[in-house]
């Protein structure tokens, strides 16, 4: 049964106190003034968050946190779009980053959008319950209520950092005889440098970005250097561009990476598929899926469907995703141990 509704009748923290007692595997989206964050929660853990920011996506922050090179993410997502596999699994599977830094961030990315939509007070909600999450490649599995816990920690904290920024388009100007921050004993994130970038006339969000996406911490010393004079909030919106020039610039890159990521992936799947493929095999599973698997939808659907009787090809051919993927889902279930490939 789907739910809608304003966030003004019920807030996000009831939302997802409702989710989280029903246990549903479902995507979450909030809407505010144009802003939209969605999370992705199964049986009562949130596994995944988005946002239709640019700035807080996925790709913009493990580049500007120095995490993932810029043409390394580029052609990761071209290669989601030739696959359909998730931009998280690209990059793993390309070994641009390890496991437990995305995990990291994504759990980042989960705590700082429930942390911002319980102190919306307008907007809308919709839930849309599913038997099974959308895939998302790699899921962090957060409790939701230790991300409530977080957040009501941080909500009227969060409240009165907003009223000094404005908004996360809010620009800074550092005063002439504004001097930088210390650095000082115990400081969860490198303040001074947050200094330094804000004189930049970068935005909020872009230096949040470039610290994990820790938008909570950023935003807090942000507010703290507004206070003590240190900086000053000059709040105005970036222009949107897409002139033709930049179209062209963007479609030529898009050519570029494109035959590129398309041979490496055909090379990754004929190669598991040689591996797989070569001989009969009846998969058999030998172990129980569990959260530190790190299995992802379509894996948890497809190790649920080993019963000891189907050849690996009929259940590749049968899964109702793109046999590539299926190949790799299975790659990866045998090489968790999950399933053995008799």
């Amino acid at each position: 049964m789907s739910v809608r509704g304003a966030l003004g009748t019920m807030p996000a923290e009831d939302v997802l106190e409702w989710v989280a007692r029903r246990r549903i595997s479902t995507p979450i989206t909030f809407e505010r003034r144009g802003t939209q964050r969605s999370l992705v929660v199964d049986a009562g853990a949130i596994v995944w968050a988005s946002s239709n920011r640019r700035d807080e996506q996925l790709g913009v922050i493990l580049v500007r946190s120095g995490l993932v090179a810029e043409r390394a993410l580029a052609d990761a997502l071209e290669a989601r779009a030739e696959t359909g596999v998730p931009l998280g699994k690209v990059l793993l599977m390309s070994g641009q980053i390890t496991e437990t830094a995305l995990t990291e961030i994504l759990a980042t990315k989960i705590r700082e959008t429930v942390t911002d939509v319980v102190t919306w007070t307008e907007g809308q909600f919709d839930v849309v319950p599913r038997s099974q999450p959308p895939a998302t490649g790699v899921n962090a599995q957060l409790p939701i209520e230790i991300c409530l816990t977080v957040a009501r920690r941080r909500a009227a904290r969060m409240t009165a950092i907003m009223d000094v920024l404005g908004s996360d388009d809010a620009t800074f100007q550092v005063p002439p005889d504004a001097l930088p921050p210390a650095p000082e004993a115990g400081q969860v994130i490198d303040v001074p440098k947050i200094w330094g970038i804000a004189g930049d006339r970068r935005t909020a969000a872009d230096i949040a970005a470039a610290f994990s996406g820790e938008r909570f911490v950023t935003y807090d010393a942000l507010a703290r250097m507004v206070d003590a004079g240190r900086l000053t909030v000059e709040r105005r919106h970036r222009e949107r561009t897409n002139s033709a020039v930049e179209l062209a610039a963007g479609a030529r890159v898009r050519l570029e990476v494109r035959k590129t990521f398309t041979q490496i992936e055909r090379a990754r799947v004929a190669e598991v598929a040689k591996q797989l493929l070569s001989r009969h095999h009846v998969p058999k599973r030998i172990r129980t899926p569990a959260p530190e698997h790190g299995l992802n939808a379509i894996e948890l659907e497809l190790a649920n469907r080993v019963d000891g009787r189907w050849d690996l090809l009929s259940l590749v051919r049968s899964a109702g995703v793109r046999e590539a993927e299926a190949l790799l889902a299975f790659a990866h279930l045998a090489e968790v141990g999950v399933v053995e490939l008799g």
